[in-house]
């Protein structure tokens, strides 16, 4: 009975299914607050008398904190311990949920975001160290997926509870039943959260555990699949938060509410990282992450149509093709970092959040410029890019692992 007590999950344990449910919570409730402003940009553009490049400043904003919040409570996850950083984060993205709703400036608006933004990064910096810490290394990838897809759904439930509400009552109102969701979420993760059993704090000198993080910086298999995390958000962020100025104008001109039901396309992004992470178990997680990629740039040029089912099937696809490679991507970081592994997965995460920053206000300008045309033709050519960061040597090194603790059973 101690053996198994101290031996890492796999997805044979319950354990194991209680850590993914309960991130999977936490992760519900991270990523609906962040997303659920993204269909609303042009409610807030016409309610505060602002550009559409202007009102996307509500969705750069918490990304921009959430970096340092990365860096910090990453840090800090990996010293002190997994469970509380991610406990009490969620507290106060809580507390700015439901202050939101009663705010009437545009400033303080972005203020309240950007503080919601640097606590929202409590969970993604804690997450996959907790994983790598509790979970066999043959059940990361399991693990991964099942946090990935609740990212997924958490975006979707976001924007579409945000959109289709707001349509019928106010974006006020929206906020408030969605800042009632998150109560409910947290008191699932607290509950369902096992104690972490295997962490190890630091007892050095916080210099030299600063350093030792920043030794990810230096090492080429990571730094590749941290500009993979950057390139795909770029791609993601662009066609997700221009698609409601785009569906609103001619041909489509579409209404909100119908706006906001196209993020169904996320249902593909919430099944599809399972799937893959099981069969990255036999392919490898290169070939499967390089899949996940040409079907987000198939996706992303088939949005150019002017039919709806097509732009709806396109989404579907980028859905599916981002998650894909996301997932595989964050294993790989998990499982190719030696130590500080929540410091690695906070170095992709940062990364992978300066591509929405870039993907939502920068992309930007060729929307103002030029249109849909050439947000689509810039994130179709990023794809050549991304194929390049694709490193084989992550791949082998994490199929060795497996490998070995599988002969070792």
């Amino acid at each position: 009975m101690n053996n198994a007590i101290n031996k890492p999950y796999t997805s044979k344990d319950a354990g194991f299914w209680r850590a993914a449910a309960s991130l999977g919570c936490g992760a519900l409730l991270v990523f609906s607050a962040l997303y659920a402003f993204q269909p609303l940009l042009p409610v807030f553009a016409l309610e505060f008398d602002r550009s559409a490049t202007t009102a996307s400043l509500l969705m750069l904003l918490p990304v921009m904190t959430m970096i340092p919040g990365l860096l910090v409570l990453g840090f800090i996850s990996d010293r002190y311990g997994r469970t509380a950083v991610m406990k009490v984060s969620l507290l106060f993205v809580i507390s700015a949920m439901i202050g939101i709703p009663f705010v009437n400036s545009f400033s303080l608006l972005m203020v309240l975001r950007s503080i919601e933004g640097f606590f929202l990064a409590g969970i993604p910096a804690a997450a996959m160290g907790y994983l790598a810490d509790e979970v066999a290394p043959s059940s990361v990838g399991l693990a991964t997926s099942v946090y990935i897809a609740s990212n997924a759904m958490g975006g979707l439930g976001g924007r579409v509870a945000a959109g289709y509400l707001t349509d019928l009552y106010s974006w006020q109102m929206s906020i408030m039943i969605l800042a009632a969701f998150a109560i409910v979420a947290a008191l699932c993760f607290y509950w369902l959260l096992p104690d972490s059993r295997f962490f190890k704090g630091g007892n050095r000198s916080i210099t030299n555990d600063v350093k030792e993080m920043l030794v990810h910086l230096t090492d080429r298999r990571l730094l590749s699949l941290f500009m993979v995390g950057f390139l795909i958000q770029v791609i993601f962020t662009g066609v997700w938060t221009y698609l409601p100025f785009y569906l609103e104008k001619e041909p489509f001109s579409l209404s909100l509410k119908w706006i906001s039901l196209t993020y169904f396309a996320y249902i593909l992004g919430v099944i599809s990282p399972p799937v893959a992470g099981r069969i990255s178990s036999n392919v490898g997680l290169r070939r499967t992450m390089m899949v996940g990629l040409l079907i987000l740039a198939g996706g992303t040029a088939m949005t150019l149509s002017h039919a709806v089912i097509v732009v709806v099937s396109g989404l579907s696809a980028v859905c599916g093709g981002f998650f894909i490679a996301h997932s595989m991507a964050s294993a790989s970081v998990a499982s190719t970092a030696e130590h500080h592994k929540s410091g690695a997965s906070s170095f992709y995460l940062i990364s992978y959040y300066a591509g929405v920053a870039a993907g939502s206000s920068g992309v930007g300008i060729l929307w103002d410029a030029v249109g849909w045309i050439g947000v689509v033709g810039l994130l179709i050519l990023i794809v050549p890019l991304l194929l390049l960061f694709t490193n084989k040597r992550v791949t082998r090194r994490y199929n060795n692992h497996v490998l070995r603790e599988e002969s070792v059973k």
